[in-house]
């Protein structure tokens, strides 16, 4: 903990005065932006990523009127195994949007609020990647597991099932655009609401 928050801060101060600054701010606000990402394939650090898609979490609403649903361009690492899942081909990419456009828009989408996603540490670690490699640092956002809020505030068993379509039945989210970017962005962010007027209510 010690050594992330000194690198978080050596971070900052090589940042001072360029416009992502403020990602290294402490975060005073109550939202939270739902993120996903849909790649090649599952590892992080060297699968490929096709799109990602955000939503932002304010006062308890989702703000799908302020989304975020971009397609990259097409890789080729793209195979038969990925397209099965999330559907996506190198044609679907053709009106996709360069690199060099569309990570300064995430980061200008999330700016320093917390990140919620399911197995977010794989979206993030996979961000980092390109955003290392362009800007030269990595997300310094808080993030929050939405299997983790779920066993929780649930009280889920050690070993429960804690697949996101089991975690969106019994919360009673209606399930649409699975392994899209912005379906799953989406649907986290309803769970995570919730789950959080469920322990209001407690």
């Amino acid at each position: 903990m010690v050594a992330k928050t000194l690198k978080t801060l050596g971070t900052r101060f090589k940042v001072q005065g360029t416009p992502w600054e403020p990602l290294f701010m402490p975060y005073h606000g109550d939202e939270v932006v739902s993120i996903d990402c849909e790649t090649t394939g599952l590892d992080p650090h060297n699968d490929d990523l096709l799109t990602v898609a955000a939503v932002k979490i304010r006062d308890g609403k989702i703000m799908t009127s302020e989304k975020l649903d971009l397609r990259l361009p097409a890789s080729p690492k793209q195979a038969a195994d990925s397209i099965k899942i999330h559907g996506i081909r190198k044609v679907d990419l053709a009106e996709s949007v360069p690199f060099s456009e569309a990570l300064p828009r995430v980061l200008d989408f999330i700016g320093n609020r917390p990140l919620l996603g399911y197995y977010i540490n794989f979206d993030v670690t996979l961000l980092n990647r390109y955003i290392r490699d362009s800007f030269g640092f990595e997300l310094p956002n808080p993030t929050l597991e939405l299997a983790d809020i779920f066993k929780a505030k649930t009280r889920q068993q050690d070993g429960a099932d804690l697949r996101l379509e089991r975690i969106l039945d019994e919360l009673n989210v209606p399930t649409f655009g699975r392994h899209t970017a912005i379906g799953d962005a989406t649907m986290v962010a309803m769970a995570w609401v919730k789950l959080q007027k469920a322990t209001q209510r407690l």
